[in-house]
């Protein structure tokens, strides 16, 4: 259980935590092109640990302008309108730093100003707040957060409501966009670093008493051939030809600790097949191994995700005709597409070649960015119809009104994937046992 534990956190830190971040950087990149106020991109999930960096923002008491260091923490409630108490020091080209700001309990809504050498006391009422984007590290070590101002309310001239429809499109689509990006860049490189085509068989079991312990099969050999005939797709030819052959001898031949074994061995009659013994599971060839060209790479990978669309397309034909159970095409939470990704991961690293685990993430990131896009309330394609709507209608829904249809939408989302979760602890797509390498 240990082992499980550790490997997938592993993976949810280092694979499917870049997949989230690399979505809210599509958002935050956009945001930030399109004039949008940015006040806060978390690496991780709050709580929040510390600060990394931050730009500079500005702050108006009583219409006096300050700047805010960038590292500088302010009160996380701090709006427009609070009555605070602040310091700043001057600078050398004249303006005023922030150093120190409370917001008193039981202020005494007094204005003042006091200006010393070099330094200036206020007490009033914040006028105007820019806060800067802040860049912060958060408790949990899990993708990302983007925090942008009125995604709802247009009041902030530099709100994302606030902005044309065509940029609010933009930011809304930008983290699908960013995942189908990455997907098909990622799926390129897996091409280009090599793709297996070409496999042997590993044993993983010998059956105690079976014609496979009879021939001193091992834990970890690896077969290469049956009777001569080079292994090219793995276990499938191999079960063909023990369940052709029983009681008939064959020769295969095997490596074990680098060395090429040949063993004999008689698969039984059971069934009216040849039976050998062993659990088997595919290993790649070296020489079967693919490495493509770039403009090949880009190819497959376009096919690639063109196919996932057209599978995605067939699929309730393909339910409704049996040719896909119900169980194969349940859909996956969190915990079931972690559990996808470490499975790969850790072939990838048993294997030694990196295809499993950057094809596996590249299609992650792919069905994330095309699920994003689904025209489904608080779904970034459910956000981007109320844009829709706002251009045929030539007026906007009022801005209440669409936040509640979200909320309501997002909680009964929520509810729905804690049930999937529940099923993938329980009824897991990847055996858990499969993950205790």
């Amino acid at each position: 259980m240990l082992s499980i534990v550790i490997w997938f956190t592993a993976t949810l830190i280092l694979v499917f935590g870049p997949i989230i971040l690399i979505h809210e950087l599509g958002h935050f990149i956009t945001a930030k092109r399109s004039g949008v106020r940015v006040e806060e991109f978390g690496f991780g999930f709050p709580p929040r640990l510390f600060i990394l960096a931050g730009e500079q923002g500005t702050m108006e008491i009583d219409s006096f302008q300050l700047t805010i260091p960038g590292r500088f923490r302010l009160p996380f409630m701090l709006e427009k309108g609070t009555w605070v108490e602040a310091i700043a020091e001057k600078s050398e080209d004249g303006t005023y730093h922030l150093s120190d700001l409370v917001v008193p309990k039981n202020p005494e809504e007094v204005p003042s100003h006091t200006e010393t050498d070099g330094e200036i006391a206020l007490r009033g009422r914040i006028t105007a707040l820019d806060r800067g984007t802040q860049y912060t590290l958060n408790l949990l070590p899990f993708g990302a957060f983007v925090r942008m101002t009125g995604e709802e309310d247009p009041s902030d001239p530099r709100s994302l409501a606030a902005q044309s429809k065509r940029k609010r499109l933009s930011v809304i689509l930008g983290g699908s966009i960013a995942n189908l990006i990455a997907a098909f860049l990622i799926l390129v490189t897996a091409y280009l670093i090599g793709s297996p085509e070409q496999y042997y068989t590993r044993v993983d079991e010998v059956e105690p008493n079976s014609a496979a312990a009879a021939a001193e099969f091992q834990l970890g050999d690896i077969i290469t051939s049956v009777d001569s005939t080079r292994l090219i797709s793995g276990s499938i030819q191999l079960r063909e030809a023990i369940m052709a052959s029983a009681e008939e001898t064959i020769v295969f031949t095997v490596i074990r600790d680098g060395q090429d074994v040949t063993l004999e061995a008689t698969p039984r009659l059971v069934n009216g097949h040849g039976y050998l013994g062993i659990a088997m599971r595919e290993w790649p060839s070296p020489e079967g191994i693919v490495r493509y060209s770039l403009p090949d790479a880009a190819y497959a990978a376009a096919q690639d995700m063109a196919t996932i669309v057209i599978r995605l397309v067939q699929l309730p034909r393909m339910l409704f005709q049996g040719e896909v159970t119900a169980t194969e095409a349940r859909p996956a939470s969190a915990v079931g597409i972690n559990a996808l990704l470490t499975f790969t991961l850790q072939q990838s690293i048993e294997w030694g070649v990196a295809f499993p685990a950057l094809s596996t993430a590249a299609i992650v990131s792919y069905i994330l960015g095309v699920t994003n896009l689904l025209p489904i309330p608080a779904f970034d394609g459910g956000r981007a119809v109320f844009v829709l709507i706002e251009a045929i209608r030539g007026k906007r829904v009022k801005p209440e009104i669409e936040a509640r249809i979200h909320f309501v939408t997002l909680m009964v989302l929520l509810a729905l994937m804690a049930f999937i979760m529940v099923q993938d602890v329980i009824n897991p797509i990847i055996a858990w046992s499969l993950l205790s390498r």
